[in-house]
């Protein structure tokens, strides 16, 4: 039987491939899948912190591989004020029960799983600095309390950019950068340790192989379908974290 610390660190390697892989053929969604199993591994404010230093390999390689497609006139309203947001967030949330903080992304996760799947088709959103801005208020919420500010910026993204490639790029970019800002918040907070590295290392590994799997099938994949797979799954994580919650009590 293998140490707690091995084991960890192999759920952290297939958490990391598999977020990774779903992540760079839709453009997010590793923090949402990592963050369904990284708070059962360790305290919440940690399993963020590690969410995003993990996801960082992935955001910066991305980046700059389609570094020429990037929409930087669209991604710059949504991003200063998903960064300042966040910011404040996760100076706020860091001081919040764990529980109820478990309990808010559960039912998060089934909001954003019902939304992605029945109704993200329907809405189309005008490129504009005020609409940018709002979903970058949106998008702080959540990644200052979880570290998922994905599907907002998606929908946002998708109506705005029409090319595939320059909309992986601006997404990819704009987590890069948010991430950094919180990453920093929640570091200089002790929320991860020197300690933690062969977990942040095990995630890298992880993610490098799943980003190189994605891209290998990043034209192939019917994406309507495999964002519905995703959420669905999602949207059943959620519950059962939520569950777990209330029988905990």
């Amino acid at each position: 039987m293998m140490p707690a610390m091995d084991t960890t660190l192999v759920w952290l390697f297939f958490i990391a491939l598999g977020g990774a892989f779903i992540q760079t053929n839709i453009g997010f969604g590793f923090p949402l899948l990592a963050m369904v199993f990284l708070p059962l591994l360790f305290p919440f404010s940690t399993a963020v912190t590690l969410c995003q230093l993990i996801a960082t390999v992935s955001t910066t390689y991305l980046t700059v591989k389609y570094w020429k497609h990037i929409d930087w006139r669209t991604m710059l309203p949504l991003l200063v004020v998903s960064i300042a947001t966040g910011i404040v967030v996760t100076l706020f949330s860091m001081d919040l029960p764990q529980g109820s903080l478990k309990m808010i992304l559960g039912v998060a996760l089934v909001v954003i799983s019902v939304f992605t799947v029945w109704f993200s088709d329907r809405i189309i959103i005008r490129p504009t600095v005020t609409a940018g801005a709002g979903m970058g208020l949106l998008a702080g919420l959540g990644n200052g309390l979880f570290g998922i500010g994905g599907p907002q910026i998606a929908i946002y993204l998708l109506s705005a950019v029409g090319d595939k490639r320059a909309y992986l790029a601006t997404i990819q970019c704009y987590f890069f950068i948010s991430n950094i800002s919180t990453i920093i918040v929640r570091t200089s907070n002790g929320s991860v340790t020197w300690e933690h590295a062969p977990y942040v290392l095990a995630g890298w590994a992880g993610i490098g192989l799943g980003t190189y799997l994605g891209l290998k099938v990043f034209n192939r994949i019917p994406h309507a379908l495999l964002k519905k797979l995703v959420y669905a799954f999602i949207g059943l994580s959620g519950a059962w974290i939520v569950v777990q919650e209330l029988l905990s009590r």
